[in-house]
């Protein structure tokens, strides 16, 4: 007979306006003739923000091995949207940032915090984004 294990999972909703800046939104200078890259200030005040809103909700530990990460990310309605579009709760959003952007910079605050040990070990990864009536980031982890 075999053993079961218990599997760690955690889920919390942070209600919010997701921001819009990503961790690809890097400025470069030039110092000595060489270029160096940095973090414009509206992307620090994002992971900056993101990282308190998910500190609350830090296990105790951090997971260990690989992890499933799935993301939800809701911004609010568009003053534009129809009625018949909002009848639902929930409408895909099609326009910037892209899903991959939104993702990394969510996996970094995650990591900052200490949530797991480094972000490869999202070895399954799910992530939406949309507009609704109830903007804000869903976070899902569970060991695999």
């Amino acid at each position: 007979m075999s053993e079961q294990t218990h599997k760690r999972n955690l889920r919390f909703f942070v209600p919010c306006i997701p921001p819009k800046a990503t961790s690809q939104q890097k400025g470069i200078m030039m110092i000595g003739g060489k270029p160096r890259h940095f973090k414009k200030a509206h992307v620090r005040e994002a992971e900056d923000t993101i990282t308190s809103l998910f500190a609350e909700h830090r296990p105790d530990m951090p997971f260990q091995g690989a992890v499933k990460l799935t993301v939800y990310w809701t911004y609010p309605w568009r003053k534009s949207e129809p009625k018949k579009n909002r009848a639902g709760g929930r409408k895909w959003c099609d326009t910037r940032p892209d899903c991959s952007n939104i993702v990394k910079m969510v996996e970094d605050c995650l990591t900052r915090l200490n949530f797991w040990n480094d972000d490869s070990q999202v070895a399954a990864l799910h992530v939406e984004k949309g507009w609704g009536d109830a903007p804000g980031i869903g976070i899902r982890i569970e060991e695999l």
